[in-house]
């Protein structure tokens, strides 16, 4: 998942930009850190809500959209001239987590974003994970990586993400094969994921 991002800083006045994030239990990306920090990373740690992203709906729009929250959430066009063919992105933050994940003794900011396209009925999450200085370190895998007895992705429990021993522990909710997307997932799971100094890797 090709995802970058723009450190909190101050509200473009021409509004919000457009933006993608993870697909609508559609597409799938994920990729290791990188991005340069700027004169507003030290802004990152207390304006997560109000920050601007670069996201791709998790695939959906392979070169990602930048997208800039306020309190929390964004309305952003698409172009609805271009496949997919949306109209707009609905992104909202959901969680945040603070610990240190790269080792460097300075807690790391870990953000849980959700997309939800429209016209549709569905969500994605995503994971973005900043280091102490505002840096982009990296982003977590696409759930699409955790599916294993559905063609649904497993979603996130905003209320299970956290950083333990290092690692980013996530409690996240599997599909059933008797599941439907309607209902929702219905068998709780928790994965962990560790940076190996490049990329995130799954550890349990």
């Amino acid at each position: 998942m090709s995802l970058s991002w723009m450190v909190p800083g101050p509200r473009l006045s021409t509004g919000l930009l457009a933006v993608s994030l993870a697909g609508c239990l559609l597409g799938g990306c994920a990729a290791p850190g990188g991005g340069a920090a700027t004169d507003e990373s030290s802004a990152a740690a207390s304006g997560w809500r109000d920050a601007s992203y670069r996201v791709t709906c998790d695939g959906i729009v392979p070169d990602g959209i930048p997208a800039t929250l306020t309190g929390g959430a964004a309305r952003v066009l698409a172009d609805g001239s271009r496949p997919p063919y949306y109209d707009h992105y609905q992104i909202r933050l959901e969680a945040e987590a603070r610990g240190d994940v790269d080792g460097d003794g300075e807690p790391d900011t870990i953000v849980l974003l959700q997309c939800s396209p429209q016209p549709s009925n569905g969500i994605v999450q995503e994971v973005h994970v900043f280091a102490a200085s505002g840096e982009r370190l990296g982003l977590l895998p696409s759930p699409l990586t955790l599916r294993e007895a559905t063609i649904l992705s497993p979603l996130y429990d905003p209320a299970g993400l956290s950083v333990q021993d290092g690692d980013i522990v996530a409690a996240m909710r599997a599909y059933a094969p008797e599941d439907s997307r309607a209902g929702g997932p219905s068998i709780p799971i928790t994965v962990r994921w560790h940076w190996n100094g490049r990329e995130f890797v799954r550890v349990s």
